[in-house]
């Protein structure tokens, strides 16, 4: 287990380095099959000297003058007339100072089809609390891993931002970058793309260069770079670069792509995600550009793609519904791990896979009449758990569309059954090769033949999706899926697609009718639930809930009606808020008591920009109000209206049921949390012959416990004190916006003492997690001196 631990520096200037031979030792840039570069700083002025041949004799020298640096003299030699896919040797004379013989091998020509594979890993500025990871994952994870000889055995590196902690921090480039790496990026050439915390450093276009392909004007903010038959691109997620001028240039350079017969496969890095299961504040609607572009990029020509990116720390894997694109996040190789339950998370649809971890990602490719891709993680663990190259996650993507079988419509076909009551099955699945295993099904319903442009079920189930350290999806049969939230009384349609592990779909069964009678479950039990007569009904126990028409206060438009909730505030704001209906359900007295009854609950909600974070759950109560059971939270942070249903069994003795909703600013100054077409109906297991009630409910409840923090509000230094039970291992400390807040933290009896790193006022939220991921939260009001 690794142990954080506490390392004090001595103050130094990149002046420290004239005295030195090498500030950063040779490494490799801008590799092509007939040249490659070889760059270095060195600590003084005097010139420096690469020796290189095709052996370990060398016989060829090239004397370079440089030109100075912070550090001293920067040098690069480009090396041209070589052999493609042959092996060279070189080494560099600085001063009284020569390396060691390092050994590179240049790419092969495309018309070679030569199978390679390369590594992708992100995030590895320096923590504190960790120092040493990202020389752990080069040293025993890459190397170790490989094996070999390095040079034959990868091709490249790819690195998705955040190299170093602070860009504009001369030092760090030479200690925490290149120091732990050199072993590696001395015999592989590494091809980088700008994070935040480079912050558009001068420093970190001085050390690399890149492909000047990119837009004139723009040179190696973005660029691409073909090896065998992948095209790799570098693009720029960072403002003000994240904008039509390198959209532009990506969709020239994808569309010359489409019709280069030799390039099989196209593979984007930039920093931001689009989507992030375990940082949502850190997602990027430039990305979400960049993956459209790659979606239809991969569609129109028959190429499949990836985009790689960090930023978020922590492994994801996901793919696109409609296409043969991966998403990858590569992190973390050193930045500290964004764990589960520190900050705003979602689980999307998207990804199969996130893990909280340390590590990084290879990807070996074959080329030739069948070419494909093999993606895998390997991960060095935790700072629980110590893993050794683990491999996590795994997939083969091939070129060739390898149609699943269509599957046939087994049941309903043409019968009737109330809504709560509809399965929808279909046929085992049939692979398009031998191998092929189900990964997925999506499954839809309209109400005509030729509605399914519009359904009004549409469900994209997977065979796994690893999130909070638990595959959600085990037991979950991929045949069949149950749809307890059709209308009643309707003539629908429904069919469903395949999908292999592999993304490859297969064709849609022909649509196939059905139809729904009266529902088993009773009336809407609810007062006032489209807050169409304000909140009349509803009791407000936090902050501040609204009544908005559509527009008011910058709002958004209903759902249905004239009106919806706003739990939270728009017209005037609340950190976090809550309110509740109580429903009388004695009447009902006999089958709750039976343990047969059912209650559901359903709503529509939304949020702004998918940050704030609207949720809603079910609380079981006695006659005497006392609290029996409850759902866990079920939380929607989408920027659409989107239908959740909550469905419990209600345990005996309970007489009230109570819908409670909440609404949790993440970022910005309104609280986007919106609620409409709220209901809450009862009905019984027994009324649905033959088959269960099935629904979509919230995972097991996680009750955060209450922090104590003071002097509150205050500057700081605060003292933070948690409950006696609880024994936290980790503190992170976020913005409004869901930013992280640096704060120097010492211990001190039963909490911590923090002062803020740097000066900020506003509202900080607190969350602290113990080894067993119990969480405990608080708030503190920074205000001026």
């Amino acid at each position: 287990m690794r142990k954080a631990v506490l390392l004090i520096f001595a103050c130094s200037t990149a002046s420290l380095a004239w005295g030195q031979a090498f500030v950063v030792r040779p490494f490799l840039q801008d590799a092509e099959p007939t040249s490659i570069r070889v760059v270095w700083e060195a600590g003084g002025l005097t010139p420096s000297t690469l020796e290189w041949g095709a052996d370990e004799t060398l016989g060829n020298s090239i004397a370079s003058g440089g030109t100075v640096s912070l550090g001293g003299m920067m040098h690069e030699v480009f090396l041209d007339g070589l052999l493609p896919n042959t092996p060279y040797f070189y080494t560099v004379t600085a001063g009284l100072e020569t390396t060691e013989v390092a050994r590179f091998r240049t790419p092969p020509v495309p018309e070679a089809e030569t199978d390679f594979s390369f590594v992708a890993m992100s995030d590895m500025q320096r923590s504190n609390s960790n120092p040493g990871i990202f020389d752990e994952v080069i040293h025993q994870g890459v190397l170790d891993y490989f094996g070999g000889v390095t040079s034959d055995e990868i091709a490249l590196v790819l690195i998705p931002g955040d190299l170093v902690d602070n860009g504009n921090s001369y030092n760090e480039w030479a200690n925490d970058f290149f120091a732990p790496s050199h072993d590696l990026f001395s015999h592989v050439p590494v091809y980088p793309v700008l994070g935040n915390h480079e912050v558009n450093s001068p420093y970190y276009f001085q050390y690399f260069h890149l492909p000047e392909n990119g837009t004139a004007g723009y040179e190696e903010h973005w660029w691409f770079k073909d090896y065998g038959n992948v095209r790799f691109m570098g693009l720029n997620s960072n403002g003000p670069y994240d904008g039509p001028e390198q959209l532009e240039w990506l969709d020239g350079v994808l569309d010359a792509t489409c019709g280069e017969d030799h390039i099989d496969f196209v593979f984007a890095q930039l920093h931001h995600p689009h989507k992030s299961e375990l940082w949502t504040p850190g997602e990027s609607d430039f990305t979400g550009e960049v993956v459209a572009r790659l979606e239809s990029f991969t569609e129109e020509c028959g190429k499949p793609s990836v985009h790689f990116f960090g930023h978020t720390h922590g492994y994801s894997r996901g793919q696109s519904l409609d296409h043969k694109h991966l998403w990858i996040n590569v992190a973390t190789a050193g930045g500290a791990i964004d764990y589960w339950g520190e900050w705003p998370q979602f689980d999307y649809d998207e990804f199969e896979i996130t893990t909280d971890d340390w590590g990084f990602v290879t990807v070996d490719v074959v080329a030739g009449p069948e070419p494909k891709f093999t993606v895998k993680r390997l991960s060095r663990g935790d700072n629980n758990v110590d893993l050794d190259n683990a491999v996590t996650d795994s997939l083969v993507i091939t070129k060739a569309d390898l149609i699943a079988q269509i599957p046939s419509a087994v049941a309903p076909v043409g019968s009737t059954l109330p809504p709560e009551c509809v399965v929808l099955a279909a046929t085992p699945f049939g692979g398009g090769s031998a191998n092929a295993q189900h990964g997925a099904s999506q499954w839809q319903v309209a109400t005509d033949i030729n509605g399914f442009s519009a359904p009004i079920a549409d469900v994209w189930e997977r065979h796994r999706n690893v999130y909070f350290d638990e595959d959600t999806q085990i037991g979950e049969v991929l045949t069949t899926e149950a749809m307890p939230t059709l209308p009643e009384n309707s003539d629908l349609w429904w069919r469903v697609r395949y999908r292999d592990r592999a993304l490859n779909w297969s064709a849609w069964t022909a649509p196939t009718p059905f139809y729904t009678s009266e529902s088993l479950f009773g009336e809407n039990l609810l007062i006032n639930p489209g807050a169409e007569n304000g909140t009349d009904g509803w009791t407000v126990t936090q902050g501040i809930a609204e009544s908005l028409t559509a527009g008011e206060c910058d709002g958004v438009n209903p759902f249905d009606g004239q009106r919806y909730f706003t739990v939270g505030g728009l017209c005037n704001e609340s950190d976090l808020a809550r309110m509740h209906q109580d429903v009388d359900v004695s009447a009902y007295t006999d089958s709750i008591d039976a343990g047969v009854a059912v209650a559901i609950g359903k709503g529509h909600l939304s949020d702004w920009g998918g940050s704030d974070i609207p949720a809603m759950r079910l609380v079981f109560l006695d006659e005497n109000s006392t609290l029996l059971e409850q759902t866990a939270w079920f939380e929607m942070p989408v920027a659409s209206w989107t239908e959740v249903a909550i469905a419990s069994p209600v345990p005996p003795l309970c007489r009230l049921v109570r819908m409670e909703l909440q609404g949790t600013r993440v970022s910005g100054v309104d609280n986007d949390s919106y609620f409409d077409g709220l209901s809450l109906q009862m009905g019984s297991e027994l009324d649905c012959p033959g088959l269960p009630l099935s629904f979509t409910s919230p995972p097991l409840e996680r009750e955060a416990k209450p922090l104590d923090i003071y002097p509150n509000p205050g500057p700081g230094p605060v003292i933070v004190r948690w409950p006696q039970d609880f024994n936290p291992t980790v503190l992170r400390v976020v913005d409004s916006v869901g930013k992280k807040v640096a704060v120097e933290s010492e211990p001190c009896d039963q909490g911590w003492r923090l002062t803020l790193t740097n000066p900020t006022t506003g509202t900080l939220f607190l969350m602290a997690l113990d080894p067993s991921r119990r969480v405990a939260r608080g708030r503190w009001v920074v205000s001026e001196e």
